[in-house]
């Protein structure tokens, strides 16, 4: 290797070499070129002395205060996928036809999914919250919320289309047929 400044073995210094994995720092210095203008080679994972860069250290505010944003996340997601959602359906308009139908029905089955499977969804931050003492429980109010209003939503929806029994018209076939109550006839033909 070249020493700093000179030749070896008729070799010019070089700002580079390879091989100085276990060298300390001043002995790497010593086999490049002497000068201000050199830099450490990218990725270097060392922690200069002057200029260097203070790490900070996360403490359990900031944990706790992830684990909430991540947690209101997860809560409002299904609120703000919705929004493409019903765009679709009003595209799609209230026709009733087979497409219109079984991609309501779809939508209507994704909230009864969604919230039977309420542990699931909240599994990947639970630990951590069970550990920093973050209570979960209004998060998972919103997330119930959310998916009720969407199940509202798709059941409006329905309605529009005219696939549910919501007039008297619907259940006539339930209603009795009234027996009249008196019987009356007419008098003698004139004639």
């Amino acid at each position: 290797m070249a020493a700093a400044g000179g030749t070896a073995g008729g070799f010019p210094a070089r700002k580079w070499a390879f091989g100085m994995d276990g060298l300390p720092k001043q002995d790497r210095m010593a086999l490049v070129t002497v000068g201000k203008d050199i830099q450490e080679p990218t990725g270097q994972l060392e922690i200069r002395a002057e200029g260097a860069v203070e790490r900070k250290e996360i403490t359990v505010e900031k944990k706790k205060a992830h684990v909430e944003g991540r947690a209101w996340e997860i809560a409002t997601g299904p609120g703000k996928q919705f929004m493409m959602t019903a765009f679709m359906i009003y595209m799609m308009g209230s026709g009733v036809h087979i497409m219109n139908i079984m991609f309501t029905v779809y939508q209507l089955m994704a909230p009864i999914k969604a919230l039977t499977m309420l542990g699931q969804v909240f599994q990947p931050i639970s630990e951590a919250a069970k550990d920093l003492g973050v209570d979960l429980t209004l998060h998972k109010l919103v997330f119930i919320a959310c998916q009720g209003a969407i199940f509202l939503f798709i059941m409006y929806r329905f309605g529009s289309m005219g696939l549910l029994p919501t007039s008297a018209s619907d259940w006539l076939a339930m209603v009795p047929i009234r027996q009249p109550q008196e019987f009356a006839s007419g008098g003698a033909p004139i004639m």
